[in-house]
């Protein structure tokens, strides 16, 4: 099956809007669409109305951060959403914050700076087929 990034909707949820902006303009050099908000609150809003089809999320966030949002998001029965690839793209980069951030419920942890190529490669494992 042939990549077709461009059929991919993500979620960006990081309170930087100069990461925000980067993210959401590297993810549309391979032609995906994305929707950027600033915190978990406002992706757990976004989710409820929106289908997307994985998450990039930071963790350090005020209000509700990356790690609740997505326990949220995991528990949330009203959404289609809940089963969605959720990935953590933060600057904590110890053993025991991989732990941590897996262990709220993310499938990848990414530390920044971003890094289009690398998630790439893990889109390729949750949507198509590696050789």
């Amino acid at each position: 099956m042939a990549k077709d990034y461009s059929k991919l909707n993500a979620l960006i949820v990081d309170d930087d809007p100069i990461l925000r902006l980067v993210m959401t303009k590297e993810l549309g050099t391979v032609g995906m669409q994305s929707l950027a908000v600033s915190n978990g609150t406002e992706a757990i809003l976004s989710l409820k109305k929106t289908k997307f089809d994985f998450i990039l999320m930071d963790i350090a966030m005020p209000g509700q951060d990356g790690l609740d949002a997505t326990r949220w998001i995991r528990d949330m029965s009203e959404t289609v959403n809940n089963g969605i690839p959720i990935f953590a793209v933060t600057g904590y980069s110890s053993e025991e914050h991989t732990a941590e951030i897996l262990d709220a419920g993310f499938n990848e942890h990414f530390v920044k700076p971003f890094d289009l190529p690398k998630v790439l490669k893990s889109l390729d494992k949750y949507f198509w087929k590696l050789d």
